[in-house]
């Protein structure tokens, strides 16, 4: 590494690498950025980063027009599609942008999309992002949840931070790397599906007719790297109940915290509890404001439906209220109600709560989100909640089971993605676990990197999602930096 201590002698800026190697030696700028590599001291290439900044407008548009994709999954086929209509036109819009690139694209039949930057080669990354969406209560929004809006250098809109600012990033990367001319030595591969948020069926499908990749990471999570994921059980209890309740309804994803909760009652509520802020009651019907947030970090919100559990079950003709809000403890985030809390120092704490609950014609029947850490397994949770639903009369089937997903902190992959987040933010990267199940939960070796910075609230999954203009950018320059760091010549 002669020339880097007469680069270092002379006191020569970074940016300058390419023409004092190449006045010295005739070394081109791809080979210094590949010593500097070497070194430890890998740079994103300035024709990268100003591609990435020059066309940050034309990303943003872009997002826009994703955004404009109201992506929800549909949990049955509709209109000739798995998932439905707009998850697949979502599909189709960035399958075409990734062709025009000159990718080789497939279609696995509108459950996912694939894109080769090189066919010839063997898929060596994978970098898997999600155009499905949560659903949404328009009326919390401040603006049209389907329609981008750009407020306070912020792009508003379902998808932003989840998951298709993350996949717009990767796109623009890609266009960056192509159009900076630099040459890939392993193939990328970048899996776009449409069921991530209800049960990850399109995995599911794609791995039924395709390998994944060796090393995969999702930017469906957080900075610096996710490479523990709890557990997690998503189960539905049923009863037919006796409770005088026309209808009830609350909750529109089975992994968030519900913010709005409604009941029609058939007789008048005779309950000692009192209304504060949060109920409001209009003859027979009542309803309860919470505060949305995603099931794996429940504490941060209020849950609409054990609010308004806790109110009707003051009234005694309301009994199976009562037993669910014994089970769900309004407040209560661990599973103590269940008998299912439990800890462990390197997963965290077991989190739990009743996501959707609904009553019609005398049945209820709702959903319950379970995210457990290492120290216990699906089965002995499973056993114990169900014996819980049943001392109470319920009913109670599990829906969807997953172990915890563990990658070791010293493998060569993890070791380099968190080189490049070092190098991008000048911060110190680490491991994290949380509680939430990114798209490699099921991927063995797989993690999660980005797209969320410590400390920041998107409202993912809530009101008003966002994604800052600038993070847009910087994101788009770390998934760059990945890429080439791992798949560069």
């Amino acid at each position: 590494m002669q020339i880097f201590r007469h680069i270092a002698q002379k006191s020569v800026e970074k940016s300058d690498y390419a023409s004092y190697a190449q006045a010295l030696l005739g070394v081109s700028y791809i080979t210094i950025r590949y010593i500097e590599k070497e070194e430890g001291t890998f740079m994103l290439p300035e024709a990268v980063k100003t591609y990435i900044h020059t066309h940050r407008q034309e990303a943003v548009d872009t997002l826009s027009k994703l955004i404009g994709f109201p992506s929800v999954a549909t949990p049955q086929p509709q209109d000739g599609f798995p998932y439905g209509k707009p998850a697949a036109e979502a599909l189709d819009f960035m399958l075409e942008q990734l062709s025009a690139l000159g990718m080789t694209c497939t279609n696995y039949d509108y459950h996912m999309g694939a894109a080769d930057w090189d066919d010839t080669l063997p898929p060596h990354l994978g970098i898997l992002c999600h155009l499905d969406v949560v659903p949404v209560v328009q009326a919390n929004w401040t603006s049209d949840p389907f329609t981008a809006e750009i407020r306070n250098d912020r792009i508003y809109g379902r998808g932003a931070i989840d998951d298709k600012g993350p996949a717009v990033a990767v796109l623009y990367a890609l266009c960056a790397i192509k159009a900076a001319g630099i040459p890939l030595r392993k193939n990328v591969r970048f899996l776009l599906g449409c069921n991530e948020e209800n049960g990850s069926t399109d995995l599911a499908y794609y791995l039924a007719h395709a390998a994944m990749p060796p090393q995969v990471f999702t930017p469906d999570g957080s900075y610096p790297i996710i490479h523990l994921e709890k557990g997690m059980l998503r189960l539905e209890f049923t009863k037919q109940t006796a409770d005088p309740i026309v209808r009830f309804s609350a909750g529109t994803a089975p992994n968030a915290v519900p913010a709005d909760a409604s009941v029609s009652l058939s007789a008048a509520f005779c309950g000692a509890a009192k209304q504060g802020s949060q109920i409001t009651c209009q003859g027979n019907k009542l309803a309860y404001k919470g505060v949305a947030a995603h099931a794996s970090t429940p504490e941060s919100g209020d849950n609409a439906i054990t609010g308004l559990l806790t109110y009707l079950g003051s009234d005694a003709a309301f009994a199976d209220c009562k037993a669910l809000a014994q089970l769900f403890p309004h407040g209560c985030t661990d599973g103590s109600g269940l008998g299912i809390a439990c800890a462990d120092t390197e997963s965290g704490a077991l989190t739990c709560i009743c996501s959707m609950l609904h009553v019609e014609n005398g049945m209820l029947t709702g959903c319950v989100d379970i995210r457990f850490p290492v120290c216990t397994t699906k089965e002995a949770v499973l056993e114990q909640v169900q014996a819980a639903f049943a001392a109470k009369g319920f009913r109670c089937e599990a829906r969807i089971q997953s172990d915890p997903h563990h990658t070791p902190k010293d493998t060569p992959f993890v070791q380099d993605l968190l080189a490049v987040y070092e190098e991008q933010t000048g911060t110190k990267g680490e491991c994290i676990a949380i509680g939430g199940g990114t798209y490699v939960h099921d991927i063995a070796g797989g993690v999660a990197f980005g797209m969320e910075y410590p400390d920041w609230d998107y409202h993912m999954h809530g009101d008003d999602e966002f994604l800052p203009l600038e993070q847009l950018e910087e994101n788009t320059c770390m998934m760059a930096a990945a890429i080439l760091r791992i798949c560069g010549e």
